[in-house]
């Protein structure tokens, strides 16, 4: 019973420690795109492709769960997609350019949400 005990405490610990050892996705998008910065002179169109890709699932990921971030996470999210933009601007690869021109296109209405969201906030303290 004892040895039983044993192995679901240390099953428990390495559940726990695996669990946090999950990288956050602000370091995540860091280390994305510091891996892009250090090899994008080498990068093949195929290469840039495969990057946007990756950059897309981070955006989608981060849209989807932006107000579970807070003010410093979404700062540093927001200063990874800047320098992958100013990264694919600069690299000249039009597939790069035209996935970081889709998401500049999609800002206007992630911040209307916002806006949105704050205009109720106010309506509702005019009420009280």
């Amino acid at each position: 019973m004892k040895r039983l005990f044993a192995l679901t405490l240390l099953a428990a610990v390495a559940a726990l420690v695996l669990a946090s050892c999950k990288e956050t996705l602000p370091k995540r998008f860091d280390m994305f795109v510091n891996y892009v910065e250090k090899n994008c002179d080498k990068f093949s169109e195929d290469d840039w492709s495969k990057a946007n890709a990756r950059f897309e699932k981070l955006v989608d990921e981060y849209t989807e769960n932006r107000s579970s971030y807070n003010k410093d996470e979404q700062k540093q999210i927001r200063a990874a997609i800047v320098k992958y933009a100013g990264l694919a601007a600069k690299s000249g690869i039009k597939s790069a350019v035209d996935a970081v021109n889709s998401l500049i296109e999609e800002l206007p209405s992630m911040l209307d949400g916002f806006l949105d969201f704050l205009k109720d906030l106010g309506s509702d303290t005019k009420e009280e």
